[in-house]
C-alpha cells in the first residue's frame, strides 16, 4: 500500500503536467489560496518557535561545530543514492556518476559518510530531487502551497518529496529486518530533522528580522528559486512556452 500511494501521487502530478502549457503559473495565479496558507504560515511559525528551534538550540548547546560538520556530511552521504537516481531519470549521466562515485568514496574512506573525502577529490556536493526531475520533464508546478508542520512548496514539490522516499537507502537496507527498520528509519529522521532544521534556523530568522511581511517575502523566494527549475524535454510544440514570472523575492526542501 505505502508504494501504491507513492505511485499514484507521481501519477497525479504528471496529470497536472499534461494539461498545462507552461510548467509555471503565472504570479497572479501562483497562490490562489493565499488566506489558507497564511493562517497555515501563522501555525507553523508558531511549531519552528516553540518546538523546532528550541531543539535545534538545544542541540548546538550540546553540540559543536565539528560534531555537527560530521552529522551534515552522515546525512548528506545517506541521501546521495537519492541525488544519484534523479541524476539518473534527469538523463545527466555524468552527474549521475559523479554522485555515485561520491557514495562510494565517502562511505568508505568517508567512514560512512563522517568525512566528505569526495569532495577534496574534486567531486563536490550537488543536491537534487524529484521536483527537479519532474520540473525537467515538464511537469506542471501547481499553486503554491503552505502545509502544516512543513512549510512552503507546490503540488509538484510535495509530489516529489513523497516520490523521493522512495529511493531512501535506510528504508531499502533494513525493509526486510522488522527488528531493526522502525528503530533506524525513525532514528535517521530524527537525526536529518535536526540537522535541517540547525541549518535553516538562522536563515529564517535572519528574514524574520528583516522582512515587514515574512509570509511574502519567503513566499517570493520560493517562486523564484522553483522559476530557475527548467523544462528540458518539451515536445517541440511546447518549446515556445515561456515562463512569465516577474518577482522581488525566494526561500527548502
Amino acid at each position: 500500500m505505502h508504494k501504491n500511494i507513492k505511485i499514484a501521487a507521481l501519477g497525479v502530478s504528471f496529470l497536472l503536467g499534461a494539461c498545462a502549457t507552461n510548467i509555471h503559473r503565472p504570479i497572479n495565479a501562483a497562490d490562489p489560496y493565499e488566506s489558507v496558507n497564511r493562517k497555515i504560515f501563522a501555525f507553523n511559525d508558531a511549531v519552528y518557535e516553540n518546538i523546532y528551534f528550541p531543539i535545534a538550540r538545544g542541540y548546538r548547546k550540546i553540540t559543536n561545530q565539528t560534531v555537527r560538520d560530521r552529522v551534515s556530511n552522515f546525512v548528506d552521504n545517506i541521501e546521495e543514492p537519492i541525488t544519484a537516481a534523479n541524476y539518473l531519470l534527469q538523463l545527466k549521466p555524468k552527474e549521475t556518476g559523479i554522485s555515485v562515485a561520491r557514495f562510494a568514496v565517502n562511505s568508505t574512506l568517508g567512514l560512512g559518510g563522517l568525512f566528505d573525502v569526495a569532495t577534496g577529490w574534486g567531486m563536490g556536493l550537488e543536491r537534487t530531487n524529484m521536483n527537479t526531475t519532474l520540473a525537467s520533464w515538464c511537469v506542471a508546478d501547481g499553486p503554491y502551497m503552505v502545509v502544516p508542520f512543513v512549510g512552503p512548496g507546490n503540488v509538484r514539490s510535495f509530489t516529489g518529496m513523497v516520490a523521493d522516499t522512495a529511493f531512501d537507502p535506510i528504508y531499502w537496507a533494513t525493509r526486510h529486518d522488522a527488528n531493526i527498520h522502525d528503530k533506524a528509519t525513525y532514528g535517521f529522521a530524527a537525526v536529518k530533522y535536526t540537522d535541517k532544521i540547525n541549518s535553516l534556523m538562522d536563515l529564517y530568522t535572519g528574514f524574520k528580522e528583516d522582512s515587514v511581511d515574512l509570509y511574502a517575502t519567503l513566499r517570493s523566494a520560493y517562486l523564484q528559486n522553483q522559476h530557475k527549475l527548467q523544462c528540458r524535454f518539451a515536445d517541440s510544440a511546447d518549446e515556445t512556452a515561456h515562463f512569465d514570472f516577474d518577482f522581488d523575492e525566494d526561500m527548502e526542501d
